[in-house]
């Protein structure tokens, strides 16, 4: 079922319901009126009839007789009840129409009027206290004018109720249909959309509502894919130019070697040289193999609990002893040196693996130069930053620098892959980290990592 189709019904069933509380209230209180008012009626029709019944005085009698029959007219089905107290306690037992429970209640008001229903026919009663012993008398009649009234009543609640849910329905699926208008539009529009076509945006009409958002987050989300198909692209072909270069110099020795009888010395020269672009290959496969192992969520390898000093210390010793010469200034700030219990949750390999590409780059980049790796603690994370005074990056370049296999204009006298960089961004998200580059060409690039303090401190 369409959502625009659930909006309608759900709407419909609020306002049916509504307005069916609304109908019944007021005939309730309507109903109740009614009854009220007919009650009195025969309240006034059952106190005339006492005055006629137990008044002494003829002149007076005859005087209630003729305003009754003046200004008193006859109710349907009226009846008139006159019962001795003492007797009435016959009835206990008896079927009669008129329940003795009734009756005893008339006598306990003693004197104040009594009403009762039974089905359609109402009564009001009063007890009379008379020289010649104790009484009831009772009025009934049916409140024929208020039921019919009532009836036509609930009927054009009724017809009104159904009505009202048609227009409501009708009106609803209206409004919901003009309301997910552009959702459809958006629909058709991406239908369209495909890998070979993903230049292609959904029309941008302005306007702050939730469907110009919607369209805007999606033409964002197309934005990265389709970056990140060019990204893929430019990865494959860089991959296999990688790939190719050390292959096609292996090819190239072995079939020179090969091509007729060689010398000692030329065989060991071309050996040599197998071996040299054979280990360079195996560098590229190595590095492209730890890129695609993190390329995972990160949960299948152990986590644990890694204090910020004992992280950067082992990071900054692999560096030293993979680069000799290399110097590092650290400095760490004096809270994460005191607090012993500061630590990052995470995969100590990867982090330590993150954190000393990023170092060897400094290192590689300014020829061996003074490196600065500052440690701060600000707030929920820890802020590692790596200064070094090397040849930096190009500021055009500087948006590509985590393109795999992507290497700066200026880096070709130094040897690397480009991979360095992307592995760490893979290592840094999976632990809900950040990391910025800023670089000033000739200058040195600063390098700034944040990840979160563990929660478990």
């Amino acid at each position: 079922m369409r959502i625009q189709t659930k909006t309608g019904i759900l709407f419909t069933i609020i306002t049916a319901t509504i307005i069916l509380i609304i109908s019944w209230t007021s005939y309730f209180i309507t109903k109740s009126f009614v009854s009220r008012d007919f009650f009195k009626r025969l309240e006034i029709r059952v106190i005339v009839a006492t005055k006629v019944l137990f008044e002494q005085d003829h002149i007076t009698t005859n005087t209630y007789q003729e305003l009754r029959k003046k200004y008193l007219e006859t109710l349907t089905q009226e009846k008139e009840y006159v019962f001795r107290v003492d007797t009435i306690y016959k009835l206990k037992e008896s079927k009669s129409l008129i329940p003795y429970s009734y009756l005893k209640s008339i006598v306990q008001q003693k004197g104040t009027p009594v009403y009762f229903n039974k089905g359609d026919v109402d009564f009001a009663g009063i007890f009379y206290p008379d020289e010649t012993g104790d009484f009831i008398v009772i009025k009934s009649a049916v409140n024929e004018y208020g039921i019919s009234t009532l009836e036509n009543l609930r009927n054009i609640k009724i017809a009104t109720f159904i009505l009202a849910v048609i227009i409501v329905y009708t009106t609803s699926i209206f409004f919901s249909k003009k309301t997910f208008e552009p959702v459809r539009d958006i629909i058709e529009r991406t239908k369209n959309i495909s890998a070979y076509n993903l230049g292609l945006r959904l029309e941008d009409k302005g306007g702050g509502d939730e469907i110009a958002e919607l369209a805007k987050t999606f033409n964002n989300m197309l934005d990265r894919l389709q970056t990140a198909f060019e990204t893929q692209n430019n990865f494959i072909s860089n991959a296999s130019h990688e790939l190719r270069t050390p292959l096609t110099n292996i090819v190239g020795e072995a079939d020179w070697a090969l091509t007729r009888t060689r010398s000692v010395e030329e065989y060991q020269q071309a050996i040599s040289s197998i071996q040299q672009h054979a280990d360079q290959l195996n560098k590229i496969t190595s590095e492209l193999l730890s890129l695609s192992q993190i390329s995972f969520n990160g949960q299948q390898q152990e986590w644990e609990e890694i204090g910020v000093v004992e992280l950067i210390e082992e990071a900054a010793y692999s560096v030293k002893n993979l680069i000799k010469g290399t110097e590092l200034n650290l400095d760490i700030e004096e809270e994460i040196l005191t607090n012993t219990q500061l630590s990052i949750n995470g995969i100590r390999t990867l982090l330590k693996l993150a954190l000393g590409n990023i170092i060897a780059n400094g290192a590689k980049y300014s020829n061996q130069e003074k490196v600065d790796i500052r440690v701060k603690h600000k707030g929920q994370h820890i802020e590692f930053t790596i200064v070094d005074r090397g040849i930096g990056i190009p500021a055009q370049e500087i948006s590509r620098v985590f393109e795999p296999f992507f290497r700066a204009s200026n880096t070709k006298s130094f040897e690397g892959y480009g991979v360095g960089l992307p592995l760490a961004l893979n290592i840094i998200r999976i632990h809900d980290g950040n990391i910025e580059v800023s670089s000033v060409q000739s200058a040195g690039t600063s390098v700034t990592i944040t990840l979160p303090v563990s929660q478990n401190r």
